[in-house]
């Protein structure tokens, strides 16, 4: 079969700009797109300037940005975005992959007058039409233009970016406390987004003045998400239950840094709590104890990564068996306490001393593992790193449970009258929330 072809120079057109995505994790430094899948200086599109038949069922598309791109045809059939080939509400795909002949070959390469690759295909029935914007191409170029398998940090498919993260400790975060009304987030999309982006930043963020009344937990979260279920129940109550066998939680012991349910097969993302009842430390004049606190583990990490490499290596490759038995039932997960992608980013921590089972690791890593153990968790414990507060009544924290470790302070039962109501939430859920406000504005 012959193919038509054309390469051309094409002038400029609007193209909607996508902005690349950016991501602090704990190495503190940005995951954002290459710079070759950013606009140029004046924020003008990349614009294909020719597109040419190669070898190897491939054709070769060449941006003004000095930069080429070998595309496969299989690729291209596989992936044309018409919407008999993508449903255009859900952007679900609707062709049938393992069908398509792997050596498709086009019936015609043309540059239309907008600037975009256009394909002909020979179907079954009749000839199929392929349009591919520039941007588009240019995006899904990458891994093709530098011979290597794109990050999950480059997903840019929507126009308005999340923020970077900001990495705190004590004294950064009390200077910018991440706290709204609860008024502004139930009454108001625009409250509800600055929230979202606040725990976002933050991975914490405090709602005050939530009605201090059981469930009340449930109506915040259903603003932007859902409850998600676990073994403890659609929500829990963290409060001295004198029953043997009881969590720790539900004790007045105190509770070291941690995040929860590493044991599981995926921990939850979002976690919340509502204080319901607490001692007032104003009016008994000393601290009755029950104190939250909280500390960024990204942070934590960075500082690791910076100061101790070796250390950090160790917690991102050494696996840790957690395990819990509860009311009966066992679970049980491995994880390492540091979690990266694959560009060597922290983006989860798994971290409970309560739930860390006997390490099973060869003999040499064993004293290493627990040098590296005690310089995080030595960092982690500093008071420099540590938010710290006694919740009161009508106060609600949410924090990622996968990059914020929380804890608290112990207290006497028979003195302190502490309750405290939780939930978990899938955290893709609120953070689709979060963009599709964002896109709104």
């Amino acid at each position: 079969m012959s193919v038509k072809w054309c390469a051309v120079v094409v002038r400029r057109v609007a193209v909607p700009l996508l902005q690349s995505s950016r991501a602090i994790h704990a190495r503190g430094k940005s995951t954002a797109a290459p710079a070759a899948l950013r606009t140029d200086l004046t924020g003008t599109p990349p614009v294909i300037t020719s597109v040419l038949p190669a070898q190897h069922l491939t054709t070769k598309v060449i941006f003004d940005t000095h930069t080429t791109a070998d595309f496969k045809y299989i690729w291209l059939r596989d992936n044309c975005q018409c919407p008999k080939c993508v449903d255009p509400s859900t952007k679900q795909k609707l062709v049938d992959s393992p069908s398509l002949d792997l050596n498709i070959k086009p019936l015609s390469l043309t540059m239309n007058d907008a600037g975009k690759l256009e394909i002909i295909w020979s179907e079954e029935d009749e000839a199929h039409k392929s349009e591919y914007d520039p941007v588009w191409l240019y995006k899904y170029g990458q891994s093709f233009m530098h011979n290597n398998f794109a990050s999950d940090s480059l997903d840019m498919e929507l126009l308005t970016q999340r923020p970077e993260f900001e990495l705190w400790d004590r004294t950064t975060i009390w200077s910018s406390f991440p706290e709204m009304s609860y008024n502004e987030i139930m009454e108001s999309d625009n409250g509800l987004a600055q929230w979202l982006e606040m725990f976002y930043k933050y991975g914490v963020a405090v709602l005050r003045g939530v009605p201090p009344k059981v469930n009340k937990i449930v109506d915040v979260v259903k603003r932007f998400a859902y409850v998600k279920e676990t073994q403890y129940g659609h929500t829990f109550d963290v409060i001295n239950k004198p029953v043997k066998g009881s969590h720790l939680a539900y004790t007045g012991v105190a509770l070291a840094h941690h995040t929860d349910m590493n044991y599981r097969e995926k921990s939850p993302g979002m976690q919340l709590l509502h204080c319901l009842k607490a001692n007032d430390p104003k009016l008994s004049g000393s601290d009755p104890g029950g104190r939250s606190f909280f500390s960024d583990g990204y942070r934590i990490a960075r500082w690791l990564e910076e100061n101790e490499p070796a250390a950090f290596h160790v917690l991102t490759s050494t696996p840790v068996r957690f395990s819990i038995k509860n009311e009966g039932r066992q679970y049980s997960a491995l994880w390492p306490i540091l979690c990266t992608n694959s560009e060597g980013d922290v983006t989860e921590v798994h971290y409970n001393n309560r739930t860390m089972k006997p390490l099973q690791a060869p003999t040499h890593v064993v004293t290493p593992f627990y040098h590296a153990y005690k310089l995080f968790s030595d960092k982690l414990r500093d008071p420099a790193t540590c938010l710290e507060f006694n919740m009161v009544p009508g106060d609600l924290v949410a924090f990622n449970n996968r990059r914020v470790l929380h804890g608290r302070t112990a207290f006497d039962v028979t003195k302190v009258d502490r309750h405290l109501q939780g939930c978990y939430v899938d955290i893709d859920e609120a953070f689709s929330k979060y963009d599709s406000l964002r896109a709104k504005k």
